[in-house]
Parts: C-alpha cells; sequence; structure tokens
C-alpha cells in the first residue's frame, strides 16, 4: 500500500451495522480487520462519531430491503450534517439490488457485495480520494 493510501484515512473512525446471518458477523468483523490493516481505521460503536458508515446485509431474513432503505434514509441525515462522511452498503442485498440502492439512495458511496469484501480497501480510497478533493478532508 502507498502512503497516500495511508494518510488519506488514517485516524478515521468506522461504524458496521450488521443485519442477518451469523455469516454477516464474520464479514463485518472482517471488513473492520481489512480496513484497519490497509487504512488504520478504527471502530466505533457511536455512528456520530464514525467518518465512514458500513451497512452489512443479508436477504434471507424477512423485509431485507425495507431495513437497509429504511436505516439509508437515517444514515442520510447525517451525509447532510456531514457531507464527508462515507456511506458504504455491502453482503447479499448489496449484490442483488445494487442498481436499486444506487437509483434509490444516490448518497450512497459504495455498493459491494459479500465476493468483493477483499476489494474493499481499494473502493475505499477511490472515495476517500474524491471526499479530500471535494471537501478538502
Amino acid at each position: 500500500m502507498s502512503e497516500t493510501a495511508v494518510s488519506t484515512a488514517t485516524g478515521k473512525k468506522l461504524f458496521i451495522q450488521t443485519y442477518g446471518c451469523q455469516m454477516n458477523e464474520y464479514d463485518s468483523s472482517s471488513m473492520a480487520n481489512v480496513l484497519r490493516e490497509s487504512h488504520q481505521i478504527i471502530t466505533t460503536k457511536i455512528i456520530e462519531e464514525a467518518d465512514i458508515l458500513l451497512m452489512n446485509t443479508c436477504s434471507i431474513r424477512e423485509k431485507a430491503q425495507e431495513k437497509v432503505f429504511s436505516e439509508l434514509g437515517r444514515w442520510r441525515e447525517l451525509k447532510l450534517q456531514k457531507p464527508g462522511i462515507i456511506i458504504g452498503v455491502g453482503g447479499c442485498v448489496a449484490s442483488q439490488e445494487g442498481s436499486v440502492i444506487r437509483q434509490r439512495a444516490p448518497y450512497v458511496d459504495i455498493v459491494f457485495g459479500p465476493q468483493t469484501l477483499h476489494r474493499l480497501p481499494e473502493m475505499l480510497e477511490s472515495v476517500l480520494k474524491k471526499t479530500k478533493t471535494r471537501y478538502g478532508y
């Protein structure tokens, strides 16, 4: 990893909301670990402290899509208050409904499925560079 990648995210805080199955709990832990290793990002349980919000979704559970869009509506308010916040949606719902998520929630910065979790650091880095250019941080 380049030093630029480290400097763009060092000290940032990550909040992860996990819905669904045990596999999603594991995947959420993997997301936190991979971003800690790649960008020295730390996790927080306090959403208002976060610079990065990730939602890990499960399509098996009842009303999965409704839960995603309901939560994204609340996260939109956070993004209005803090425009540089990065919002990502991962997991099975993201895989199946990625284009719908982007359409209904254009403020979402990253959409990724479980099979692309390993690419999360580079997806985040791309958004961080755009955010830094747009907001200066």
